[in-house]
């Protein structure tokens, strides 16, 4: 019986080796013999492995996608300091004089100037709205009058406020030092509107004085250019054009700037300083009805702007 026993054992070893043998012949033939991942099936898929390399981009300047921006809205509040002069032609009930004072004639001779100007840009995505708005009060005196009679004085009081939508047609990554600025270059366009109201009075030394009054709204079109230059400064400029004889025969402004950009309170922040110029060509009347306002006023600017 033990012989027996011996035996039947025997015969089952060498069964399961051989059906060991076969399994092993059968998974060689499926090519499953090596459990080992295969490296560059994991890279296809985009496994992130030690031995593989970071990859290097190039990057030129390629058109955005506004949605990528964290919620799509921007909020952009300006305020300035204009050191405006005025050249033109200025007039109240018949009686014109030719202006010519830069800030420094104002200055001087002036016995009031006082000026604000503030601006608030607010947009989601591709569209947005502005509303910019001034407040001048200046006066200009010893004005030689018509035929080289008498001096005139003249103090002229405004309120000007710039409204409209805008629609950015593109923003791209700056390349070089640029690409280290927190802004992008943006080109944008508007549509709006150009209300002034205006108060003229002119006092001249042998006359007694007039002052006239108006308030008109012009179309206007225009377009803003953002460009930065590094990591901390950037070139804005921006421009329009109206009236088209709708109030005015015709409206202008151009604005350029080189900001700083820095951080205030965690918030992105600007300095700025640049020159402002705006036109007018609007008149009104005729013979002592006459309102006359064809005049530029320009000169450098001084601002601060904020983003939310």
């Amino acid at each position: 019986m033990k012989n027996i026993t011996t035996a039947l054992t025997i015969a089952c070893l060498i069964t399961s080796g051989s059906s060991l043998r076969t399994a092993n012949a059968d998974e060689t033939q499926r090519g499953d013999s090596d459990p080992r991942p295969d490296i560059q099936s994991l890279a296809r898929d985009g496994l992130d492995l030690d031995t593989q390399a970071e990859p290097f981009e190039l990057n030129f300047g390629a058109l955005q996608d506004d949605s990528t921006e964290s919620n799509g809205w921007r909020v952009d509040f300006n305020t300035w300091i204009w050191l405006a002069g005025v050249d033109g032609t200025v007039g109240a009930r018949g009686l014109t004089v030719d202006v010519s004072a830069d800030f420094g004639d104002i200055l001087d001779a002036s016995d009031s100037i006082l000026a604000f100007s503030g601006r608030l840009e607010v947009a989601k995505d591709r569209w947005g709205g502005f509303i910019d708005g001034m407040y001048l009060n200046l006066g200009v005196d010893d004005v030689t009058g018509p035929l080289g009679f008498a001096d005139i004085d003249v103090t002229q009081e405004m309120i000007m406020i710039d409204f409209g939508v805008t629609y950015r047609i593109g923003e791209w990554t700056p390349n070089g030092e640029a690409a280290r600025n927190s802004r992008d270059t943006t080109l944008d366009l508007y549509a709006g509107g150009r209300y002034t109201s205006l108060e003229i009075e002119l006092d001249p030394a042998r006359l007694a004085a007039r002052s006239r009054s108006r308030e008109w709204l012009d179309p206007i079109v225009g377009g803003k250019l953002v460009l930065p230059i590094n990591e901390k400064w950037h070139l804005a400029a921006n421009g329009d054009i109206g009236g088209f004889g709708v109030e005015s025969d015709f409206t202008w402004s151009m604005t350029s700037v080189l900001g700083y950009d820095f951080l205030l309170f965690d918030h992105p922040a600007t300095a700025y300083f640049g020159y402002r110029a705006i036109g007018w060509d609007f008149t009104e009347g005729s013979g002592s009805d006459l309102f006359t306002w064809d005049v530029v006023m320009h000169g450098p600017i001084l601002g601060f702007s904020l983003k939310f």
